[in-house]
């Protein structure tokens, strides 16, 4: 490709998002065959987005605008594929804030390109803005009030999709810890017990299900340059208790360094707003602090298991630990 400019991804010292793709040639021909595909014109650049553990996305500038291109990593199957990009296609007719998709020449959303492995991918309007991870803070009191409204959007969303296994997801917090207490400390360890043991009393199974995003946190919650909250990565959606969305915004997204506010005050603060929009059932709101506990062990333990398991030692994973671990030691000691 000709006057094409590649920007360096985050370093790591086991695997780039490169290293995800089933495909290992030179990444500009797949860029141009894309551009050429979604008729958006001749790309002058693109730089590749080095943070997050899945897929391999992009950022690709050509006369026409500024585009986002998620190539799908090779751990997704062709049904996997398809159930993410329907995913996104049900999100957008729903009105959640999400970058808008774009259509290839014949009318589809996914190319598959035959010159590089079948490597598949979608393609994106660029969205101008930056995530509250970027930002550095947590939502104000406005911005939270449209966090909640995407998230009661979200699951609203009248799909049941294919079950798809998320080892992060908060249900699986007893997988999650059999895989990861031998890599943890032991003061640590009595921690997640003791969040075990509140998870425990749980009747997950009995909780109002829907349509969950799975992820609100502030690296999958952006603030537009358009005064908009954008709802990003949609990955890991499934069909969970509804209170996982509460409990993610209340462990993650509303969490700061050195806030006074307790995890039980945030839950509580997500479950106030969220209840004016769409009302909690009696056992939601009883359950969802232990439910907000549990995901801030699932930060703590997914963390170890990108370091000591897939070895993913990166600035996001150390962030992860961090979080959990502060997380639980301000909430348990």
């Amino acid at each position: 490709m000709e006057n094409i400019e590649k920007s360096k991804t985050m370093a790591t010292e086991r695997q780039t998002p490169l290293d995800r793709l089933n495909y290992s040639g030179e990444l500009g021909v797949v860029v141009n065959r894309l551009a050429g595909a979604y008729e958006i014109g001749s790309p002058s650049s693109f730089s590749v987005i080095g943070v997050g553990y899945e897929d391999c996305n992009v950022v690709i500038e050509t006369p026409s605008g500024k585009y986002v291109v998620k190539i799908f990593s090779k751990d997704r199957n062709s049904e996997a594929i398809a159930r993410y990009s329907t995913i996104m296609e049900k999100a957008v007719e729903a009105g959640v804030n999400h970058p808008p998709l774009i259509k290839t020449a014949d009318g589809g959303v996914v190319y598959s390109d035959s010159e590089a492995n079948g490597i598949s991918m979608v393609l994106m309007k660029f969205v101008d803005g930056q995530t509250f991870l970027e930002l550095d803070r947590t939502p104000d009191d406005g911005e939270q009030k449209a966090v909640v409204e995407q998230a009661v959007k979200v699951n609203g969303i009248d799909y049941h999709p294919p079950y798809l296994f998320d080892s992060w997801a908060i249900p699986n917090i007893k997988a999650m810890f059999e895989r990861t207490k031998q890599f943890i400390q032991p003061e640590d360890i009595k921690l997640i017990e003791q969040t075990m043991t509140q998870y425990a009393e749980i009747p997950v199974d009995d909780l109002l299900h829907c349509f969950v995003h799975g992820d609100f946190t502030k690296a999958n919650i952006m603030k537009g340059k358009d005064g908009k909250i954008y709802v990003l990565d949609f990955s890991v959606a499934n069909w969970y208790p509804r209170i996982q969305e509460l409990a993610v915004i209340a462990a993650n997204l509303l969490y700061e360094e050195g806030d006074s506010k307790s995890l039980r005050e945030r839950a509580e603060r997500v479950l106030e707003i969220y209840d004016k929009l769409n009302p909690l059932t009696p056992e939601e709101k009883k359950y969802l602090y232990a439910y907000s506990l549990a995901g801030v062990a699932m930060e703590f333990m997914g963390g170890h298991q990108e370091k000591f398991i897939k070895g993913n030692v990166t600035e996001e994973t150390e962030y992860w630990l961090n979080l959990g671990r502060s997380g639980l030691r301000k909430e348990l000691t």
